[in-house]
């Protein structure tokens, strides 16, 4: 028995993935403020006339503040700014002897004096605010605006395009040319914080930081350091709510850099998939990092090689705690490195359920039929070796939890083979029938994994199906006539659907099988309730001999009526189904059913 840790090495690209994480509160960031130099904002100062004007006819006459007029009768640069100032029938100051009226005749004059020039050198500077990518250049040509606006002359092109100089302006503050120094702060005071809710709140902030950054591509050497700086966070938080505020991050880097979180993208997957196989871990949060994984689809399609050397290595661990639990069971080991069930089960569903979170972050990728290095026979392989490493496990010691994530694994792998395809059906059917034989007792999810696995068995295998495994779905004894009784709606509604898929099978004689048996076991239901009314048997040509000693309960016969004639009749109205000759007798059944209703209390 070879030796093993629960992380694993790959041989190939220093691939790797650890079960275990470090939590550590240690983390240091490197992020401390650099002597670089930093380009300041610029302050727009106001810009205020104070004059005291002493009207030498009147004794004494200040314009300060009041109307806000300057010694020429204007008013300051902010009020020119104003529409709504400009356009107010009170803009005008009430008019006082001949000043006024100069005041007035110079402002006629400006407006006349107006130049087409000077509207186009506006539009220039706004349109080259708004195209230039250099920052550098775009400041440069912020400071003409602002010379221009500061020119009295220029005050009617400047209302005339407001909306635009504001918008500008408004780009162009929101730019934040200081957003270095502000992610290093963010990340070094995340690194000093003891508390964490604090640390949940910097990472609010960095989340709020990114939004606003967005795709812009003057943020795209910066957003290595904030890479850096996530990545290394992610590797030192201990809790799921730090650990899910830092991924969001991460994830919405990754769609806005994504050529920055590539180079990152293995080293989060070692994270994340540390966590995934975290048993100890919740399973809506197991549930959430999954989701996060299948979220990096793009990557995992890029980096194919890296994924399907990831799901070499867990099922070389599933295969290697197998083994541990026949050496334990068989008590041919005294081996101390040896982990006993009850560490070995849990790792071994946590391997199952990562492997098919992989599989599906894969998406359409993990597939045949799109070319190497996801072949047929690589898939094959694959399901058969999952398979024979459940059922071994199985063997010695029942989990619920593993069968469970066993046949979610297993339904993922024989998903992504087309029907067409060539497999062999008989372990795939016989794996099936024995999770079925196991199931009555168990939980709803293992119950409702397994009706889905045999549903999927159905659709996938399809033509190539015996009709012994049929037979096998609905004889009496079998546990998924059971299963339709059960009190949750999920389950009976799994059952529904092998039902339907049987039933829309394209194979006659298979159909016919699965065909006879539903119709005598309903005819046998239905002659029960005739027989709690004491009234003669009926529809005798149909009944089926695996259901002839068969005797239902009312309430049993009741449901297994409406449910056989819901699984019929729903196949029977399909308009590629083979078994629309089924409609005479289910309206046969109907009359008798209606019948019997009237004379009793049903």
């Amino acid at each position: 028995l070879r030796s093993r840790t629960d992380s694993a090495s790959a041989d190939q690209d220093n691939l790797k993935y650890s079960s275990s994480r470090d939590r550590g509160n240690s983390a240091s960031y490197g992020l401390q403020p650099s002597n670089s130099a930093v380009v300041s904002r610029q302050r727009h100062d106001d810009i205020r006339v104070h004059t005291d004007i002493q009207n030498e006819d009147k004794g004494g006459y200040s314009v300060n503040g009041g109307s806000g007029e300057n010694t020429y009768g204007r008013k300051s640069l902010g009020q020119e700014l104003r529409v709504n100032n400009v356009t107010n029938p009170d803009f005008t100051s009430v008019p006082h002897g001949n000043r006024a009226l100069a005041t007035k005749d110079m402002r006629k004059s400006q407006e006349r004096s107006l130049s087409y020039s000077d509207e186009s050198r506006l539009s220039n500077l706004l349109r080259r605010i708004t195209r230039e990518d250099d920052r550098d250049r775009r400041l440069a040509t912020v400071k003409q605006l602002k010379e221009f606006i500061q020119q009295p002359e220029n005050k009617l092109v400047l209302v005339k395009q407001l909306d635009n100089i504001l918008t500008a302006i408004h780009d162009v503050l929101n730019e934040s040319y200081e957003a270095e120094k502000i992610f290093k702060w963010i990340f070094s005071k995340f690194s000093l914080s003891t508390k964490d809710e604090v640390k949940l709140l910097y990472l609010c902030a960095t989340y709020k930081a990114l939004e606003t950054v967005g795709e812009k591509k003057a943020f795209s050497s910066l957003m290595q350091l904030v890479m850096t700086s996530l990545q290394s966070i992610l590797e030192n938080v201990d809790t799921p709510e730090l650990l899910c505020k830092c991924v969001k991050c991460i994830l919405l880097l990754s769609r806005c850099y994504p050529h920055i979180f590539s180079t990152n993208f293995r080293d989060t997957v070692d994270i994340l998939v540390g966590w995934h196989i975290d048993h100890t871990q919740k399973p809506s949060l197991t549930q959430q990092v999954s989701g996060w994984l299948q979220s990096l689809e793009p990557f995992w399609v890029a980096d194919l090689t890296f994924s399907t050397t990831l799901l070499g290595q867990f099922l070389e661990d599933m295969e290697a705690y197998a083994e541990d639990l026949s050496h334990v069971a068989s008590g041919e080991s005294l081996d101390e490195d040896i982990p006993p069930p009850s560490v070995s089960l849990p790792k071994l569903a946590a391997l199952l359920r990562v492997f098919s979170t992989v599989v599906r972050s894969i998406g359409e990728r993990f597939s045949p039929i799109r070319g190497p290095p996801i072949t047929e026979a690589y898939v094959t392989d694959v399901l058969y070796r999952v398979m024979r490493c459940v059922t071994a496990a199985n063997q010695v010691f029942f989990s619920e939890a593993v069968l469970t994530a066993a046949n979610e694994c297993v339904g993922v792998l024989l998903g992504s083979l087309d029907p067409s395809m060539t497999i062999h059906c008989d372990m795939v059917i016989t794996y099936g029938l024995d999770q079925m034989e196991n199931c009555q007792t168990c939980g709803t999810d293992y119950i409702i994994s397994v009706l889905n696995l045999l549903t999927l068995i159905v659709e996938q295998i399809n033509t190539k199906l015996p009709s012994s495994f049929v037979e096998k779905l609905f004889i009496p004894e079998s546990k998924l006539l059971v299963l339709r009784y059960h009190k949750e709606k999920e389950v009976v509604a799994a059952a529904h659907a092998v039902y339907q898929a049987v039933l829309s099978l394209k194979n006659i004689p298979v159909l016919e099988t699965a065909y006879r048996l539903i119709l005598g076991e309903m005819t046998c239901a239905l002659n029960s309730l005739l027989y709690s009314l004491h009234l003669p048997e009926a529809c005798s040509e149909i009944q089926h001999d695996s259901f002839k000693k068969h005797v239902f309960t009312v309430e049993n016969a009741k449901f297994v009526v409406i449910f056989d004639l819901s699984a019929l009749s729903t196949i029977g109205n399909a308009k590629n189904s083979l078994i629309g000759v089924s409609k005479s007798y289910i309206g046969k059944v109907c009359a008798m059913l209606t019948s019997c209703i009237m004379k009793s209390d049903f």
